[in-house]
């Protein structure tokens, strides 16, 4: 097994166990006065014993975390953690078949063990064993089904033609397996962007329905990585806005829980407000003394230059400025023209562009409809309605 698995399956002994570290007061009297250990029931002993294995693996003492596990299998040999420990350190050692060996040991004596089933399904998927694999995964999902080392697994199978259609398989039919894959909190940008692709690629394939991949399209809008969930969004369910530059242009669902379209800025001294029915607009208000980013939305745009238009009208209507930036929105400068006439914009080349609308201080309120943009010396893809 190559130095990174090897030290993936470290990170996983860790995370498996190291909380067992707090499972005993008697179990912190022997970490900390080893003279001790001989007053402690074996029972316990053999439990700090398990508790230094984990804590000398996340440190990187090999040879302490194998003289702990081989003491912990003596004390207690039906025991699968202390064979599955002994695992972890020979592969941090450099041992891989000794380490796969102790593996194996480990996932007899218990074969709910997750240290073990994760060495094990890595194992598998090197030599080429989806099936074999995909079944210690398995095994894996249902011990630890919200473990974040999950994702070491996942994205190992993704990387191989076999990998990627047994876990279209297995998403297809297994919500065990889909749970776990389609979690969006806490992930990475990089893993949500890879499975948003995976999963797009893979529509045609995979039976999920569009309740089921919306929290991770509305995690990857969150974060501004529009095309990728526009993409999604588009596999899996209806979306007649998916190809609009901007979506909801007239914001006349402004407010509304969308899964794209525009944010609210509000703050103590701005204020954001909907008027109207069938002819909606948005009317704007500063009353600070600095310039306020009042609304924003994703976007997902060739870099280059576009051109922001947009219907104003109010005694304070040449206050309003836009933004095209990467991740968050930044302050513009104070020059730029009036929206109504058309504001250049340099889109920058990133995948997480943000437009903005930001409002200079000023007395009065100022109205806002009919947003667009339209690329500057190229065909108009703009969004008129």
């Amino acid at each position: 097994m190559s130095s990174a698995r090897a030290q993936w399956l470290v990170t996983v002994a860790g995370a498996v166990f190291a909380l067992t570290a707090f499972f005993s007061g008697l179990d912190r009297v022997t970490a900390h006065q080893p003279n001790d250990e001989r007053l402690i029931p074996s029972a316990f002993r053999v439990e700090a014993d398990r508790v230094a294995a984990s804590l000398h693996l996340l440190a990187g003492d090999t040879s302490q975390a194998d003289a702990a596990a081989r003491r912990a299998i003596l004390a207690d040999p039906a025991d699968a953690r202390g064979a599955a420990f002994l695992g972890a350190a020979a592969y941090q050692a450099g041992k891989p078949a000794k380490g796969e060996s102790a593996m194996k040991v480990a996932a007899r004596l218990s074969p709910r063990e997750p240290l073990s089933r994760a060495a094990l399904a890595a194992h598998s998927m090197e030599r080429g064993n989806v099936d074999a694999a995909a079944g210690h995964f398995d095994t894996l999902l249902r011990v630890q089904p919200a473990a974040s080392e999950l994702e070491a697994l996942f994205a190992m199978m993704e990387a191989s033609a076999a990998g990627r259609a047994e876990l279209a398989r297995r998403l297809d039919g297994q919500s065990l397996w889909s749970d776990a894959y389609l979690r969006a909190e806490g992930q990475q940008a990089s893993v949500l962007r890879e499975r948003a692709r995976f999963l797009a690629s893979g529509a045609e394939t995979i039976g999920l329905s569009c309740a089921r991949v919306e929290p991770l399209v509305r995690e990857l809008a969150k974060r501004n990585l529009r095309a990728d969930a526009q993409d999604l969004l588009a596999a899996y369910c209806v979306n007649p806005e998916s190809n609009l530059l901007l979506i909801d242009p007239g914001f006349e669902r402004l407010g509304e829980e969308a899964l794209f379209g525009w944010r609210r800025h509000r703050s103590g001294d701005v204020r954001i407000s909907t008027i109207g029915e069938e002819d909606r607009h948005v009317e704007l208000s500063n009353r600070t003394s600095v310039t306020r980013l009042v609304l924003s939305q994703p976007v997902a745009l060739e870099a280059g230059e576009y051109r922001a238009f947009a219907s104003v009208s109010g005694e304070n209507g040449d206050a309003l400025l836009v933004s095209l930036d990467c991740g968050a929105p930044s302050r513009p400068g104070q020059a730029g023209g009036s929206l109504g006439r058309g504001q250049l914009l340099q889109a920058p080349d990133c995948e997480d562009q943000v437009f903005g609308i930001w409002l200079r201080p000023g007395k009065g309120a100022v109205s806002l409809d009919n947003v667009r943009l339209e690329p500057v010396g190229r065909a108009d893809h703009s969004n008129r309605p």
